[in-house]
């Protein structure tokens, strides 16, 4: 069997990840607030950071008589162009490794499928000129729907699929969602091992574990020799 489609997450596999990556969204979200004229406190930026769901944002919102439809929009405009910036600045670069992506695309369809907001992604493909290598690109949309069709949803490695145009896929990630959301999709899953997830426990199994963007070329329908 021959992959006819690869896929891949972003942040921790094409661009690498900030040291202090968390500190960016709770950047974001304490910009948005003053936006609305309020002075959060920790509890406040936690409640859209790491593990955040819809209804703790919305009533956090709800507490300072924020309206969290309205909210939601500046908080990922403001996240993106923080991101935006520190791609410009040097401070968030595509891993080396991907340079194995120009050797990829020759055999394979490719595109990109991230829970990251689409501004940012599309701004990365540019950015560093990768955006030729994909004919699918996904980020999460700036709605509160958006955020809940996010990866293990499979909403967008679903459409990257039928926009390819292809049934035979591999999704290359970082965590246990990306691994979760290729299984839910039907895809096979290589998890990427990269220094940050030196410690990172799986709850099931990837179809493949690799070190390197570059090990893609030596796995069963991905190598060129099996096409």
């Amino acid at each position: 069997m021959t992959y006819d489609a690869i896929l891949f997450d972003v942040d921790g596999v094409l661009l690498d990840l900030h040291a202090d990556h968390p500190s960016v969204y709770r950047q974001a979200v304490a910009t948005t607030f003053d936006e609305f004229g309020v002075s959060p406190g920790d509890a406040d930026l936690d409640a859209f950071v790491s593990g955040a769901t819809v209804e703790e944002m919305r009533r956090t919102c709800s507490e300072h008589g924020v309206e969290f439809e309205t909210f939601w929009p500046r908080r990922e405009t403001n996240a993106s162009d923080l991101q935006c910036e520190m791609m410009d600045d040097g401070e968030r670069l595509p891993y080396g490794d991907c340079a194995v992506l120009h050797e990829l695309v020759d055999e394979h369809d490719m595109g990109v499928v991230s829970s990251n907001q689409h501004a940012t992604v599309e701004y990365m493909l540019a950015r560093f000129d990768l955006e030729h290598l994909f004919d699918a690109v996904y980020g999460r949309e700036p709605t509160v729907e958006g955020f809940r069709r996010t990866k293990p949803d499979t909403h967008y490695v679903e459409r990257a699929m039928a926009d390819l145009g292809v049934a035979e896929g591999l999704y290359v990630g970082d965590s246990a969602c990306d691994v979760s959301a290729a299984r839910r999709a039907g895809l096979d899953s290589a998890f990427v091992r990269r220094p940050h997830r030196e410690d990172y426990a799986l709850p099931e199994e990837p179809t493949y574990e690799i070190s390197s963007l570059v090990a893609l070329l030596d796995l069963p329908g991905v190598a060129p020799s099996s096409s």
